[in-house]
């Protein structure tokens, strides 16, 4: 942006400047760097895919985005949608930048928890069948490292022949290691290192679109693996 001033000049008066006439002077303004954004949609339920509209303007060149999601995740491309996992309220902000200018906006986003769905009246959980080879006594698999050992669920049913959901986790700590739906997803084998340690094998049955019908059934090895 330019702004224009005359300066008035008389020779009698300013003699320095006799015959120089009168000159212009430019003042150059840069505008102010502006951004706004907007989540589409700002509420719903989890998991929810949100996308940002975010408007610039004032940019005097190229610009880039920074992008804090509020939920610990960060990203640099706005219109990528951003699946927000479980509930909460969340704070997107945008830094958007360029090589003289800066400037923020924010945006929240509600997300309620999912919820499952009631199971259909009188469908009933799954038979779970668990095996494991070597055979468990009383819930315990002895052996000498290395220690191969198969967790077995294939032999599980479910009465209305809902389909099951398979989960392993080889060594306890609560994260999943093999999941899925397929029968080879209800065997699966580990070879353990000499020490004790806690399997958990569970199965769940699910509707047509991959939701829940009853609570996790479980079974826990305790795994002890001499040298």
């Amino acid at each position: 942006m330019c702004r224009r001033s005359v300066l008035a000049c008389v020779a009698g008066a300013l003699p320095a400047l006799a015959g120089l006439g009168c000159q212009e002077q430019e003042t150059l303004t840069a505008p102010a760097l502006s951004a706004s954004c907007e989540a589409r949609p700002a509420t719903g339920t989890a998991p929810l895919a949100v996308s940002f509209l975010v408007s610039v303007a004032g940019a005097e060149g190229p610009f880039s985005v920074a992008i804090s999601y509020g939920d610990a995740t960060s990203g640099t491309n706005p219109d990528i949608p951003h699946t927000y996992a479980s509930g909460g309220s969340y704070t997107a902000s945008f830094t958007v930048t360029t090589a003289t200018q800066s400037a923020r906006c924010a945006t929240t986003v509600t997300v309620q928890p999912a919820t499952s769905a009631s199971p259909p009246t009188g469908n009933r959980p799954p038979t779970p069948v668990f095996k494991s080879t070597p055979d468990a006594v009383r819930s315990t698999i002895s052996g000498t490292a290395p220690l191969s050992v198969r967790f077995n669920m294939c032999a599980s049913s479910d009465p209305e022949g809902d389909r099951l959901y398979f989960v392993h986790d080889f060594d306890g700590d609560g994260k999943v290691d093999r999941g899925g739906l397929t029968g080879a997803h209800c065997r699966a084998d580990h070879v353990y290192a000499s020490g004790t340690w806690s399997a958990r094998n569970c199965l769940y049955d699910i509707d047509a679109s991959g939701g829940s019908l009853h609570d996790e059934q479980c079974k826990t090895y305790s795994v002890v693996v001499t040298p």
